[in-house]
């Protein structure tokens, strides 16, 4: 874990590393004293919505009455966990105060959130895809220290979402005598608990479409949210483009970035690939280096500001936060 961790911290200081090293100071001070900050004020109102959208998917994702503001509230706690505990431990977060709060059990709302994450990954990969339509790329690919990011990020969602469609048509369609098997099978058959509410989840969903429907619905609008607000503060920040392409190619690269570089509030991975994605549009790159700085920033303040306003209103500690992988279902 340690080893883990160092390497983690070692590949978030030599990316950060490598963008802070191309800002010109005073381009920066410049470009930033000739933003519109208030467009700052549109791209949370963003947010907001979109995590409204995220906090109602989940609940659909369910299948249990959960209240609308508690679970926007728990939503809001998990996001912020994400974003300061390392390794994606803070996924843990939200299936445990499901279990607390609302005696959800653990491994149901697991399944959820790991549906969630599927939809999500199915969402980037359509980018991705839809990237080498919509924007002119090099030749050898958008080379990031020597890795096609756009194709590795194509492959990587690609192969999850396969891998998520496979192990749910299996579960469905077999049923019973493939979670059997792998309760038989040794360290896995632990995993058998969360594969039967995983089926239970995929098969609930199956059979009512108005809910499949409504998740689509509400991934579908949580990201196009997401874009527009971006795309509002790219618009506000001088020098970076804010066209639907430009827009599209900075958050689906940057999305790749935090995908495969999971730092701790996805610093250094964020700011290199959102900076990659802008050169690629013609962003001088002490210019692009700013602005993703910036973007970043004030991404973290909102999810921080938001969690953590819950956070003291429930009267937690971060320490808390800390929750490990439980078996139980």
């Amino acid at each position: 874990m340690r080893l883990r961790l160092a390497a983690i911290f070692a590949v978030t200081l030599v990316c950060l590393g490598w963008v802070v090293s191309a800002i010109d100071v005073v381009q920066a001070k410049s470009a930033l004293a000739q933003t519109a900050w208030w467009t700052f004020g549109p791209m949370f109102l963003c947010y907001v919505g979109a995590h409204a959208f995220r906090t109602l998917r989940l609940g659909s994702l369910l299948g249990v009455n959960v209240p609308f503001f508690p679970l926007f509230a728990i939503n809001s706690i998990g996001f912020l966990a994400i974003n300061v505990i390392p390794l994606r431990l803070g996924e843990f977060v939200r299936p445990a105060m499901l279990k607390d709060r609302h005696d959800v059990p653990f491994g149901q709302a697991l399944a959820a959130i790991v549906m969630e994450r599927l939809l999500d990954m199915a969402m980037l990969f359509v980018m991705l895809v839809g990237l080498t339509f919509v924007v002119q790329l090099p030749t050898e690919g958008l080379m990031v220290s020597g890795v096609d990011v756009v194709a590795a990020g194509q492959h990587l969602a690609g192969l999850v979402v396969l891998l998520g469609a496979v192990m749910g048509g299996l579960l469905v369609g077999i049923g019973e005598p493939a979670i059997a098997l792998l309760e038989r099978m040794p360290v896995v058959g632990r995993l058998s608990g969360f594969a039967r509410r995983f089926r239970e989840g995929m098969q609930g969903l199956l059979r009512s479409p108005g809910r499949l429907v409504s998740v689509v619905v509400y991934t579908v609008s949580l990201w196009g949210l997401t874009l527009f607000g971006i795309g509002t503060f790219m618009w506000g920040f001088p020098g970076i483009p804010s066209s639907i392409e430009a827009v599209w190619t900075t958050w689906s690269v940057t999305l790749s970035g935090m995908t495969a570089l999971p730092t701790p509030g996805f610093f250094g991975g964020y700011e290199l690939f959102c900076t990659a994605a802008l050169l690629l549009l013609g962003v001088e790159r002490s210019l692009a280096a700013t602005f993703a700085i910036t973007l970043h920033l004030g991404q973290f303040v909102f999810t921080s500001g938001l969690g953590g306003y819950y956070v003291a209103k429930e009267g937690l500690g971060l320490s808390s936060l800390i929750v490990k992988p439980r078996s139980d279902s």
